[in-house]
């Protein structure tokens, strides 16, 4: 998922700050199951949770 960078600061600003680390060219955004990555990729922003986080439901469901 690649957001532009008007559309990341706007999502950033709807969390707590304590929860944001920022570098020149990531992102990382704290949370209860792990860290989302965003990396700057030619002028958007871009992370592999959605896919990250698809790949382990399925395994979950697969793991018998």
């Amino acid at each position: 998922m690649c957001l532009t960078t008007e559309a990341l600061v706007l999502f950033l600003n709807l969390l707590p700050f304590d929860i944001v680390t920022t570098a020149p060219d990531r992102i990382v955004i704290g949370a209860d199951a792990r860290a989302a990555h965003w990396v700057e990729t030619g002028g958007r922003w871009c992370t592999l949770a959605p896919q990250i986080d698809r790949a382990e439901r399925f395994a979950a469901l697969h793991a018998d």
